[in-house]
Formats: C-alpha cells, sequence, structure tokens
C-alpha cells in the first residue's frame, strides 16, 4: 500500500509551526509497511486544498491519502468543505459526528474548560461532512477524525491538527481500515562509518545495491575535512523479518570490508 500525506495550514509555511504532525504519520506508516509516496504543505487555502486533493485521488497507485489541520469551528478550518467539492460530493450535517460533539462539549463544560455546553453554527460547523463519511470520537479535543472511502482501494483519513489529537485518532481509524500491508515488514539499522571521500564511498553503496537485493542504502556527511563520518541508513522490505535482518547483517559486513579494502583511497 502507498500514502500521501497532506499538511494543511499556514502556520506552517511560514515557519511558526514545525510539521511534526507529516513526520510522526510518515515514521508510522513506515512501521506499518505502508510505503510514503509524497508529503506536501498547503495553505489555509480552498483552492490549494482541492488541487491537493485531486492530485492524490487521480494517482492510482495511492492507496490512503491523510489530511492534517482544519477540521476545527474557526472560519478557516475548510478542510472538509474543500474535500467534498474536491471529490464533487455534498457537505452534509452528519448526526453522529454531531451526538460526538454535543458530547464533548458536555463534558469539557463539566470539567469547567468551556463556559457553556450550548451548540451553536460555529461548534456545529464540525459535523458537516462528506457524504458517506465516517466520524470518529475525539475524547482529546472536540473535532472527530474522518474517514472516507472514495475508491475500492482508496480512502482519505482527515485528522485534527494538534498532535496528540492526530495521533490518537489515527490509531484508532487505522483499526478500522484494511490495511493489505500488515503482513509487510520493514527493517532498518543505522551505523557510521569514517571515511575520507564520499564520492568513492558512493561507488561502494551502489555496489551493496546491486549486490543485495531488497536493500535501499542511504548516506548523510556528519563532517568536513580530514576525518569525515557518514551516518549510513540501511532499509529493507519484505514478509519474514528474520531474513531481513540477515540481509541487512550481510549488508552491513560487505560495505565493512569494501570500505576497509579501499581505506587508502577512502
Amino acid at each position: 500500500m502507498k500514502a500521501y500525506i497532506i499538511a494543511i495550514g499556514d502556520e506552517l509555511l511560514t515557519g511558526r509551526t514545525l510539521d511534526y504532525n507529516s513526520h510522526w504519520i510518515a515514521k508510522r506508516l513506515t512501521g506499518l509497511g505502508i510505503e510514503v509516496r509524497r508529503i506536501i504543505v498547503v495553505p489555509d487555502d480552498e483552492n490549494e486544498i482541492i488541487s491537493a486533493i485531486r492530485d492524490a485521488v487521480n494517482k492510482k497507485d495511492i492507496n490512503i491519502i491523510i489530511t492534517t489541520g482544519g477540521l476545527g469551528p474557526t472560519p478557516g478550518d475548510i478542510t472538509l468543505e474543500a474535500i467534498s467539492k474536491a471529490l464533487n460530493t455534498k457537505l452534509k450535517l452528519n448526526e453522529k459526528a454531531l451526538r460526538m460533539i454535543k458530547d464533548r462539549y458536555e463534558e469539557l463544560f463539566k470539567l469547567g474548560y468551556v463556559s457553556s455546553m450550548e451548540m451553536n453554527p460555529s461548534r456545529e460547523k464540525m459535523a458537516l461532512l462528506p457524504e458517506g463519511a465516517i466520524p470518529f470520537f475525539n475524547p482529546i479535543g472536540v473535532a472527530p477524525g474522518v474517514f472516507l472511502q472514495v475508491a475500492e482501494k482508496k480512502s482519505i483519513i482527515s485528522l485534527p491538527g494538534v498532535p496528540s489529537e492526530m495521533m490518537y485518532l489515527l490509531e484508532q481509524i487505522l483499526k478500522y481500515v484494511h490495511l493489505e500491508s500488515r503482513d509487510i515488514f520493514i527493517k532498518t539499522r543505522e551505523i557510521t562509518i569514517e571515511v575520507r571521500d564520499e564520492s568513492t564511498f558512493a561507488e561502494i553503496l551502489s555496489d551493496i545495491r546491486e549486490r543485495f537485493l531488497g536493500i535501499n542504502i542511504k548516506s548523510y556527511p556528519l563532517g568536513f575535512g580530514k576525518r569525515v563520518f557518514m551516518r549510513v541508513i540501511i532499509i529493507a522490505k519484505g514478509k519474514n523479518p528474520d531474513e531481513l535482518d540477515e540481509l541487512i547483517q550481510k549488508s552491513i559486513e560487505y560495505l565493512r570490508k569494501k570500505v576497509h579494502e579501499t581505506k587508502d583511497n577512502l
């Protein structure tokens, strides 16, 4: 399975807020064997969100589209309205979502966190969902998470922008979604290698990719000068975790051997 993450919010583009959500979602999906193909950030602009949703939906190989942000009660929270327009569906008051929101405000009122538990148009706005969408109760904030099946193997998951709410609701919705990748494992290892010439080291990495099929290996320099260290990350994906561990270990042993053999050049 493949995923497309759309982070929504002006604050992300101005640098006021770090896009922690995309980072966390990508790690979580990767751990489930889901390949994240793209992460984009768009402003709180209806046309931009519509364009991003349509682009993701039109990609045949994308199965899960995840949006974060824009589910709240303010006029700037327009994610669900934009999704509805992108899919040419109606935005309707969802009775189940409305009940969730009412219950949540009653809880918050009893706790003294809000001055009133009465519903108003701003609060009801959070219950306006694209037709066919399924809401998920948010016990941390208020705005429900939203799941929408748009095709046989393509769905949209809309999450709040607050990280704690996003994390909780993603876990709840993923339990509901049938994940074909549950039997796929992704293993990673990270090592540090001292080198002298990154370009020569790159040749060794290319050799490893050709020799060990199924291995994805990347390197990042940690310094420059007489002593240069490379941060090397090895990734393997497959159905047998023990075989993946063995494959990664063999690739590391081969890497160290080649570095040792070429140490005069490196």
